[in-house]
């Protein structure tokens, strides 16, 4: 995701990037980014959560990392 930013005449032109950041559990890190009924970004893990529950995902649940399956 990309934001202008209002260099104030100073400028043409400034893009910063801004952080995107699941709307239910906040978390910044995620295999996909996927959009609830509302249009929210959501984190991968929140999504399916939802889509099997029909219910946010609790908080609780939130992991600090991504753990990897061995195939």
């Amino acid at each position: 995701m990309q934001t202008e930013h209002n260099c104030q005449g100073q400028c043409n032109h400034h893009w910063t990037a801004s952080i995107t950041k699941c709307y239910n559990c906040q978390t910044v890190t995620t295999p996909l980014w996927r959009r609830d009924d509302s249009g929210n970004t959501i984190c991968n893990a929140c999504g399916l959560y939802y889509k099997l529950h029909h219910v946010q995902r609790p908080v609780s649940m939130k992991r600090t990392v991504i753990k990897r399956r061995k195939r």
